[in-house]
């Protein structure tokens, strides 16, 4: 289980509404994003280890927010896949707004051209950049490159302090 800190990222993403071979792409996909975070040494929070909606049935929705509420309130950074429409990473990002936490969006370049990204999400003021690739592997090269810089530009002085909810 991911330690929530100053240090976790957020990798949020979609996991409902759709097949079981398109979801386990998917799986597959934010874990390898969660291995490119930890090579900064940022520790991944993936809510599908925690809370998938296929795996991990018997969580209410109640406490599904709970858990991801807090996740997204105590990370350094969420990176979120809005390649695919869905009303949970929206509301992720939008948690992370409030909580004065960066975010940076990936998605196909051409989705991305085409305007099928929402330009709500897009225009989030926590979004501090959009990550357009072609494929899944050119998604995890920018995404290396995007780390490395953002890791040198941020000081734990410019973070707020996590929040610390019991639950």
């Amino acid at each position: 289980m991911s330690t929530l800190g100053r240090k976790s990222v957020y990798i949020a993403g979609a996991l409902t509404d759709m097949s079981s071979d398109k979801r386990e792409q998917l799986r597959r996909f934010y874990e390898s994003l969660a291995d490119i975070c930890r090579e900064f040494g940022l520790d991944p929070y993936l809510p599908h280890q925690h809370a998938d909606p296929e795996t991990i049935k018997d969580l209410t929705p109640h406490r599904v927010d709970q858990l991801d509420r807090l996740a997204v309130t105590q990370a350094y950074l969420v990176v979120a896949y809005v390649g695919i429409t869905s009303v949970g990473v929206g509301i992720e990002i939008e948690i992370a707004n409030h909580a004065n936490k960066p975010v940076v969006i990936l998605a196909e370049k051409s989705r991305l051209e085409s305007r099928h990204v929402s330009r709500l999400v897009r225009g989030n003021p926590a979004v501090r950049a959009e990550i357009a690739f072609d494929d899944f592997e050119d998604a995890k090269f920018k995404l290396h490159g995007f780390l490395q810089t953002f890791h040198e530009a941020m000081s734990a002085d410019e973070l707020p302090k996590p929040l610390r909810i019991e639950l």
